[in-house]
């Protein structure tokens, strides 16, 4: 999308009329779904409609910032400039949920990795120890630990479907919990205050909302508007329901700087920047230069937090091998001694 919004802003600043430009991006796009949609969007023109007529029958594609921002740039006769406002938004936006993602994933996957490792020595390696010691230890007692982490794996490997079962069931409970309402809730909730990640989503959000309402001001949207849009990107509840109240203030006459300052989310450095550009008539450029600081903030921060799980999970697999390995060890001090009398 953000490639195709670029394309398009680029082939129309140059002067080539909408329909040709369509006509050249349709015969170039190499996604069969997204062909067609292009092409529905130059039959649209064709018959007389305008952009944003055609783009609001794809919300799915085109979704309501985008649609409204087209809008804009179609009543002010700026299309090319609102479509290259657009992309910039969506490959910073991209950028950033890529990097999120790739923070996200990470410890997931080491976790995983982590947990094979530790459930392929339970279910394969202690059994064959456990069968050597009954065997050489003639059923005498064998250490706490050491009978622990066989009783642990003679559980593993009696339940081992019933544990893949219950791991999907939980998996899919937490999927469905996390789609409701509740859900949604309760994960905004943690995100804004759970140690090591709270700081990152914050900056994340102020970051996604000062350039999401600076984009679609800088296109000619009105700040009601605007406000309206840029509370639905944010994503997270308690943010949004903090931006209805901002959007309140404002409607009732208020500057922007005010009751951004009177929810305090947003650190103290975005509504002086904000009272800044109000004052300067620079708002837009303002907001966008705060969602590049806060998307500096963003990266330090998911490096920051990345560096810090990384050798806690190392330190868990580390920990839960040499427990493995101890309890299998200390059998055989007692079977050398017994070997030795």
């Amino acid at each position: 999308m953000a490639i195709f919004t670029r394309q398009l802003s680029t082939l129309l600043q140059n002067g080539l009329s909408l329909i040709k430009s369509l006509e050249v991006l349709v015969a170039q796009e190499k996604n069969p779904a997204f062909k067609w949609v292009l092409s529905q969007q130059l039959e649209n023109i064709r018959s007389g409609n305008t952009f944003s007529e055609g783009l609001s029958q794809y919300s799915k594609e085109f979704d309501t910032l985008y649609l409204n921002m087209v809008k804009a740039g179609e009543a002010s006769g700026t299309l090319d400039m609102a479509l290259s406002r657009l992309a910039h938004y969506l490959a910073k936006a991209r950028q950033i949920r890529s990097k999120v993602t790739q923070a996200s994933i990470y410890p997931v996957v080491v976790f995983s990795f982590s947990l094979l490792i530790v459930l392929g020595l339970m279910t394969f390696v202690v059994p064959r120890f456990a069968a050597i010691f009954d065997k050489q230890l003639n059923g005498e007692q064998l250490p706490v630990l050491t009978r622990f982490v066989m009783g642990a794996s003679q559980f593993v490997t009696s339940n081992l479907i019933e544990i893949g079962i219950g791991g999907i069931v939980a998996f899919l409970l937490f999927a469905g919990f996390r789609s409701t309402r509740a859900g949604a809730v309760f994960f905004a909730l943690v995100k804004l205050n759970l140690p090591l990640v709270k700081e990152t989503f914050s900056k994340m959000y102020v970051s996604r909302f000062c350039r999401t309402l600076g984009t679609l001001l800088e296109s000619g949207v009105p700040i009601l508007e605007a406000l309206n849009y840029s509370r639905a990107a944010v994503g997270n509840r308690f943010i949004m329901n903090a931006v209805d109240d901002v959007r309140n203030r404002v409607r009732d006459g208020e500057p922007l700087a005010q009751p951004i300052e009177a929810t305090g989310i947003f650190p103290p450095m975005v509504s002086s920047m904000i009272e800044v550009g109000e004052e300067t008539g620079e708002l837009p450029d303002m907001l966008n230069q705060i969602a590049e600081i806060y998307d500096e903030e963003v990266d330090a921060s998911i490096s920051g937090v990345t560096s810090v799980i990384e050798p806690i999970l190392i330190l868990v697999l580390a920990i839960s091998v040499l427990v493995i390995a101890i309890s299998l060890f200390l059998p055989f001090i007692k079977l050398m001694q017994t070997m030795a009398q």
